[in-house]
């Protein structure tokens, strides 16, 4: 039993060191916490934050059965036809031969 309590009181102290270091210690320019908030502001986070909740979103539908729309993350791409691809093929293949 003590020896339970004494694992409990340096995991709490070991906690406490982790948030006073995070929050005093300067790495460069900003503390650990300063960087974690940074990281966290720019436009590539948020993208990542909005894309993770839309698609536990959907996933989340899907597990309950609800037949709502999801929006689509990202809009949906032409549809090609063989002719298309054929063209596409021969137009790639001129430009590798020019090379």
């Amino acid at each position: 039993m003590v020896l339970k309590l004494i694992k409990v009181l340096v995991g709490l102290v070991c906690i406490g060191v982790f948030v006073w270091a995070g929050a005093t210690v300067p790495l460069g320019e900003r503390t650990l916490f300063g960087h974690l908030r940074a990281i966290g502001s720019t436009k590539e986070s948020q993208d990542l934050v909005r894309g993770t909740k839309e698609k536990v979103t959907e996933v989340s539908h899907r597990i309950k059965g609800d037949d709502k729309p999801v929006a689509p993350i990202a809009p949906p791409q032409e549809k090609l036809t063989n002719g298309d691809r054929k063209e596409m093929k021969k137009l790639l293949d001129r430009v590798a031969t020019k090379n």
